[in-house]
């Protein structure tokens, strides 16, 4: 598997530097048109050195089957000027002007030539292995829609913690797993095939952040199914821009779930619960980052919307970090 040469130039092997790959024609040396397995989507604005790590990580890549668009969403800093005059095997898009992730994923969908598509945030880095473990999950599955992966989260100190991704509550489906826990924390552990996007439509660009979990739902909805693969095959940058714009994140998500539960009528009757589930993780998230009156409202709103629900979540979530704590894990 991934027999083909690879797709971009690294930087630090030198013998890859006479591979010549005309993106315009779609062909390597002049030669027959080569249709890459894997099309890998990264966008990035203003961070140049996680950007070289990102990349890094692709380059590292066991499975070499696989092309790279790089979707520069109006970045102000030297990050556009590197990649033309130092990533010429890359596929390079350049926004004028930032217009947001989902709609830098979406520029870059529009030119992908791979079956598949293997989005990566330019903070995140691959483990060398995970194109090839994601892309056999999905040849195993065909039925499948998308598969994901779990992953490690690095810390600004350099510490690395796994997240614990298990539910928390017995769920009647994975449609009301998604809008309570939202397990699938970054794009970067996600590949799917190209004709879900031909089949369930692209990102929603009026979302700015939950975009990600808008498609999710909506693959759901229409009848597509996820692979999860349990291997930690990512490394998650944290804490992300999510974390201090978390108003906005919860505006958003509020905006989504409202128009998920609009088409589920069969669900609605989880929605207190979703929503209370909700509440308690903005509320813990924004008293973290001290923002105490945004905090006490979404606590004074989960026990308001099921006083049983904010109960239970918290009791639950309390003896889970408590047994964790038991076994030495962050």
């Amino acid at each position: 598997m991934g027999g083909g040469q690879p797709r971009w130039v690294s930087l630090s092997n030198p013998e890859t530097l006479g591979y010549e790959y005309d993106f315009d024609a779609g062909k390597p040396g002049g030669e027959l048109v080569v249709t890459p397995r894997v099309s890998v989507v990264v966008p990035t604005r203003d961070r140049l050195e996680k950007l070289r790590c990102a990349l890094a990580g692709v380059d590292s890549q066991r499975f070499r089957d696989f092309e790279i668009i790089v979707v520069d969403d109006g970045s102000i800093d030297a990050t556009a000027a590197w990649l033309h005059t130092q990533c010429s095997r890359i596929r390079v898009l350049t926004m004028e002007r930032p217009g947001g992730a989902a709609r830098a994923r979406n520029s870059g969908l529009e030119v992908a030539c791979g079956e598949i598509i293997a989005f990566l945030d330019d903070d995140d880095v691959w483990h060398p292995a995970y194109l090839e473990a994601q892309v056999a999950h999905l040849d195993a599955h065909p039925m499948a829609t998308l598969s994901y992966t779990d992953h490690v989260e690095i810390h600004p100190s350099g510490r690395s913690s796994r997240p614990d991704t298990h539910p928390l509550l017995a769920y009647p489906n994975l449609f009301v797993r998604l809008l309570a826990e939202s397990f699938i924390h970054t794009m970067s552990v996600v590949v799917c095939r190209r004709e879900a996007f031909d089949r369930f439509g692209r990102f929603d660009e009026s979302f700015d952040i939950v975009h990600d979990l808008d498609w999710y739902r909506r693959v759901l909805v229409g009848g597509g199914s996820f692979l999860y693969l349990s291997r930690p095959l990512v490394e998650r940058s944290v804490p992300g821009g999510l974390v201090t714009s978390h108003r906005k994140w919860f505006q958003e998500e509020r905006t989504a779930h409202a128009q998920a539960f609009a088409g589920n009528l069969a669900d609605t009757r989880h929605a207190r619960m979703v929503h209370t589930y909700r509440s308690l993780f903005f509320a813990r998230l924004s008293l973290a980052e001290r923002d105490w009156s945004f905090g006490v409202v979404r606590l004074a709103e989960a026990f308001c919307a099921s006083p049983y629900w904010t109960l239970r979540i918290a009791a639950l979530r309390l003896l889970r970090r408590r047994r964790f704590a038991h076994r030495g894990i962050p």
